[in-house]
């Protein structure tokens, strides 16, 4: 299984610095999140080689880029063709919000019509797009997700047990299973439910901390059902030192790998 620094934390910093970051840290490539205040922002979709050859240079891979790309048009068209042009194999979606005063029949309707452009989009450039299991949206487990694609068979999934211990928990087991060869990508990150004055809350958390994601028990999962693909590690808890954080908790999921020293 690869394993990639999910971008994000290190914020809006030239191509160079990003990838010679991503190497530092300890990372197989990279999940970029494209978006404003990042290296790379929607409308800057050149950057995307940019990032790609410097990471290249360094021997690493760009394998997942992150948008919050809902439907197709023209600015969708130029980024999904920057990632076919850069050899970007996957292309994440962005997120389909449940509203409960719009309801869930007529959101599914829409969303799948808008998903299914974007799905166009990215079979004229040759680039797989992917739906990320999410709180907060028309997907937050393997089940609904499943029924948004509906019946674009090719749209892949990037599973999330850590989003999942919001909303959506379905067992990581049954999660994998329905998503089949088709999950490409599983983001990492673990979290905890603490009391608060109005109730409990699920926040995130170091993943070297641990939390309520039963990562030992996932990870040896993963492989026993022959996953190969992609581990993106997310960190969304606040960091004084973002780069130092993101370098110890990938540490500990490398440790975590089945077959790894200590594991």
């Amino acid at each position: 299984m690869r394993l990639l620094a999910f971008t994000k934390p290190f914020g809006r910093i030239d191509a160079p610095l990003l990838a010679e970051t991503v190497a530092s840290v300890g990372a197989d490539g990279a999940d970029l999140l494209v978006r404003e205040g990042q290296t790379v922002g929607p409308a800057d979709p050149a950057g995307i080689a940019a990032v790609a050859a410097e990471l290249g240079r360094r021997g690493l891979t760009l394998d997942v880029v992150t948008t919050d790309l809902l439907d197709a048009g023209a600015d969708a068209d130029r980024l999904i063709a920057a990632c076919g042009e850069s050899g970007v194999p996957l292309v994440r979606v962005g997120f389909y919000r449940y509203d409960p005063a719009a309801g869930y029949r007529r959101l599914l309707e829409e969303s799948r019509a808008a998903l299914a452009r974007l799905h166009g989009l990215a079979a004229r450039h040759g680039v797989n797009l992917a739906l990320q299991l999410h709180h907060g949206t028309i997907h937050p487990s393997a089940s609904l997700a499943l029924a948004l694609a509906g019946d674009l068979n090719d749209v892949r999934f990037y599973a999330d047990p850590g989003n999942q211990a919001k909303e959506g928990s379905e067992a990581w087991a049954l999660n994998v299973d329905l998503l089949g060869d088709r999950m490409a990508c599983m983001g990492v990150k673990n979290a905890v439910w603490r009391s608060a004055a109005d109730g409990w809350v699920c926040e995130w958390q170091p993943f070297a901390d641990g939390g309520v994601v039963p990562w030992p028990e996932i990870l040896p999962g993963l492989r026993a059902r022959g996953y190969t693909g992609a581990l993106s590690l997310h960190v969304h808890y606040p960091a004084a030192d973002p780069v130092a954080a993101v370098r110890r908790d990938l540490g500990h999921l490398r440790r975590l790998l089945p077959g790894a020293a200590g594991a």
